[in-house]
């Protein structure tokens, strides 16, 4: 079984140790509100393994936030994550941010790149619509129906 992880916009907003965090917003307690992958957001550890996930156990303990969880997507992989469940499994528009909110601190090159890989092995039907996403400063890419 995978390990749960963070990941999303509540990954987004938590401090990664030596990079700016992308999202201005604080995470919030508890963690029944955070997007967990394998809860209530797909987990793409079946492509990913535990490549990309972050150790956030110390973050945890300076703002005294209690929870079992202690791996984070790292930025790119939250992106990625996002995309895939909201453009590729509910092919609808991702809410509540934009590329050009993190475009200057998250790598869209390595996330264009892991879409291209899912594409070629026929595992992504959006891949198009999610790389559209990274390079829109439009919110509203057109989802292919």
């Amino acid at each position: 079984m995978a390990i749960p992880y963070i990941t999303g916009l509540a990954a987004l907003c938590i401090p990664h140790k030596g990079r700016i965090k992308p999202f201005w917003h604080s995470l919030r307690a508890p963690d029944t509100t955070w997007t967990v992958a394998g809860r209530n957001s797909p987990d793409t550890s079946w492509f990913f393994g535990e490549r990309e996930l972050v150790d956030v156990s110390e973050y945890f303990a300076q703002v005294d936030i209690k929870t079992d969880l202690v791996q984070c997507a790292s930025y790119e992989r939250a992106v990625f994550d996002l995309l895939y469940c909201h453009i590729e499994q509910n092919n609808r528009m991702v809410p509540n941010v934009q590329s050009s909110d993190i475009d200057d601190v998250v790598d869209f090159e390595r996330i264009v790149a892991w879409i291209l890989e899912w594409e070629r092995s026929s595992q992504l039907k959006q891949g198009e619509t999610m790389r559209g996403w990274l390079k829109s400063e439009d919110p509203w890419v057109e989802i292919q129906r």
